[in-house]
């Protein structure tokens, strides 16, 4: 484990691997802890939503009910690649065999408790939309995984302080949590992608449209979580943040885009393309949505990207025979990505 980690959040960050998460509704049904219901009930109460100390109690209490759950460190992993492994060191993020829901539930209690700490002592410069939508993904997430036949709704947003004068390391505490946030954001938008493609598959339109909303609402949160962890000066980039990015801290070419997470996330959005043309058909709303929020995604990607470094610094993934921007890498995923879902009916 790097030894800034333990100064900026609790580490190890125990996470579940992608490729043992539920790729169904029922199968999720089948994976879920019982206790999940009343872990989502204790956080949807309004008592515990009327400021951001209540909500941070609230969070304690359901980490507290939901217990120890059993697992055992992965180790060596045959299905790991090396630059996740790199991710997972530099954000002391451990994988763990166990039940998988069960551990992605404790991970979203304790991803949500990085953020609801950090901004209970330090405040944050997220606008109310962004720290709403970052608080509806671990919403979303723990009512949708407690019952994944109904979409929750949405609830109210307690307002956080603004920050005060910046302390050592507060870029670092948010850019580290703010991956924690993205990384189980990431697992939860995935299965939601596996949903709605086996509801699909089913001809089960309302459990579809039930995923493929999870989906949506999981990946505005994921643009929230990029700006949450991009909350820091430029300064603080530089000083405290871009360090832990290069040599000899990390490897060179370290990239959160070859994390599993992400690459699983990825790859079921791939997978997912015919799942949204039969959906879309149906409901054109929903396809529209999601590709609205992928968009948002990308463009808090490089908004955060161009904050710390502009539009033409060299990407961590450029070799010495390339210098092609951060922003550009980030544009060229993009296409990708939109381009493997199908136009909106509409379009």
């Amino acid at each position: 484990m790097t030894d800034y980690l333990p100064e900026v959040a609790t580490v190890p960050f125990p996470m579940a691997c992608p490729e043992e998460l539920p790729d169904s509704a029922p199968a999720l049904v089948a994976a879920r802890p019982a206790v999940l219901a009343e872990v989502a009930a204790r956080l949807a109460d309004p008592a515990n939503r009327a400021g951001s100390a209540g909500l941070h109690a609230a969070a304690r209490a359901a980490r507290e009910l939901l217990g120890t759950v059993p697992s055992d460190p992965v180790g060596d992993d045959p299905r790991e690649s090396r630059p996740n492994r790199d991710n997972d060191l530099a954000f002391g993020i451990e994988r763990h065999h166990g039940e998988p829901v069960a551990l992605l539930s404790a991970a979203l209690l304790n991803a949500q408790l990085g953020v609801l700490e950090l901004a209970d002592e330090r405040g944050t410069n997220l606008d109310a939309p962004d720290w709403g939508e970052l608080l509806d993904g671990f919403d979303v997430l723990h009512g949708w995984l407690a019952d994944p036949a109904r979409l929750p709704a949405q609830l109210a947003t307690p307002e956080p302080d603004s920050p005060g004068e910046p302390a050592p390391l507060d870029g670092l505490r948010r850019w580290v949590r703010g991956h924690h946030v993205f990384m189980v954001f990431a697992q939860g938008g995935t299965i939601a992608l596996r949903s709605l493609r086996a509801a699909a598959d089913a001809g089960d339109e309302e459990l579809a449209a039930t995923a493929a909303a999870v989906a949506t609402r999981v990946m505005r949160a994921c643009r929230a979580a990029l700006r949450f962890a991009g909350d820091a000066t430029a300064d603080q980039y530089q000083a405290e943040i871009r360090p832990t990015l290069m040599p000899p801290v990390a490897p060179p070419q370290m990239s959160g885009l070859r994390w599993r997470d992400h690459e699983a996330l990825v790859a079921d959005l791939t997978d997912s393309r015919d799942a949204w043309s039969w959906l879309a058909a149906r409901r054109p709303e929903t396809l529209a949505d999601f590709r609205s929020a992928l968009d948002d995604t990308y463009d808090a990607h490089k908004g955060v990207c161009e904050h710390f470094v502009g539009r033409q610094s060299p990407s961590l993934l450029a070799t010495s025979r390339s210098s092609r921007p951060a922003v550009g890498v980030i544009e060229q995923f993009h296409r990708l990505r939109a381009g493997s879902l199908p136009d909106a009916p509409d379009a």
